[in-house]
């Protein structure tokens, strides 16, 4: 069987691969160092816990989405309304919700899984611990809500699209909330020592070809509209906050360097 390689593939992949390796060297620095120390773990938690919202609301996305009628043709608002999410978007989040969970277990259980050197005590601090206690909470009952409608009036593609909506906003929550603490920690330890900067050079890399991808799809439908926004805002504003965010660790890796790291007080 023969598979046509056009751009937008082309583009999803080089995000894909991009996005995918960029998890690699933090995980590959803090085993080589035999300390996680570098990580915040508040943003590892709640960048773990994004990609779970993200998971779900992709599978749905693309397997759950109804196609029309037999032998009803799609109208140009039924393409409009459909999000523009591939196998692509998928496979990155899949595999990095799994590599957040390894990466999660060298700050929790650095010592006695990694055999990493024992160092100060690794807890969240209260407020964000807080802020990922709500969002479950809210994933819970957005949830319920959504299975309970749908067992009573039957499945719908724009219940659907609202409920994969509001995940895609929890994510995307996160994932800005993620980026503080690890600018916070950054710059109390006033040092990028440990910090895998090639991961943040392929986090720009993936969110431009991602924004690409998009913009691409939707030149080609030509049919651009609040509809095709709402439809793909998820995309949009998690490719706009990577982008942003490493560059701000790409400006304090340029003012603080590989220095000697100042000690963080628990």
């Amino acid at each position: 069987m023969s598979f046509k390689w056009g751009v937008s593939e082309v583009l999803g992949l080089t995000y894909v691969c991009c996005w995918s390796v960029s998890m690699y060297p933090p995980l590959w620095t803090n085993w080589k160092r035999k300390s996680a120390s570098a990580l915040s773990v508040d943003f590892v938690m709640l960048n773990t816990t994004g990609y779970f919202y993200l998971v779900i609301s992709l599978i749905l996305q693309l397997y759950r989405w109804l196609p029309p009628p037999q032998g009803q043709e799609l109208t140009q608002e039924a393409i409009a309304l459909k999000p523009k999410i591939t196998n692509f978007d998928l496979c990155y989040c899949l595999h990095g919700f799994l590599l957040n969970l390894v990466l999660a277990s060298q700050l929790v259980m650095g010592q006695s899984m990694w055999g990493f050197k024992k160092e100060r005590s690794i807890r969240m601090k209260p407020i964000y611990s807080k802020i990922l206690f709500l969002s479950l909470l809210i994933f819970s009952g957005l949830t319920l809500h959504f299975v309970n409608y749908n067992a009573t009036v039957g499945w719908d593609n724009l219940r659907t699209l609202a409920y994969c909506n509001r995940l895609f906003m929890l994510k995307i929550s996160m994932s800005l909330l993620k980026y503080v603490p690890q600018v916070i920690h950054n710059h109390e330890r006033r040092s990028m020592k440990g910090f895998a900067i090639q991961g943040t050079m392929l986090d720009i890399t993936g969110g431009m070809a991602s924004l690409m991808q998009l913009i691409w799809q939707i030149a080609n439908d030509k049919s651009f509209n609040t509809s095709v926004f709402m439809a793909n805002f998820g995309k949009i504003g998690l490719a706009i906050v990577t982008i942003v965010f490493n560059f701000i660790f790409l400006s304090q890796w340029t003012v603080y360097g590989d220095g000697s790291v100042v000690t963080i007080k628990d």
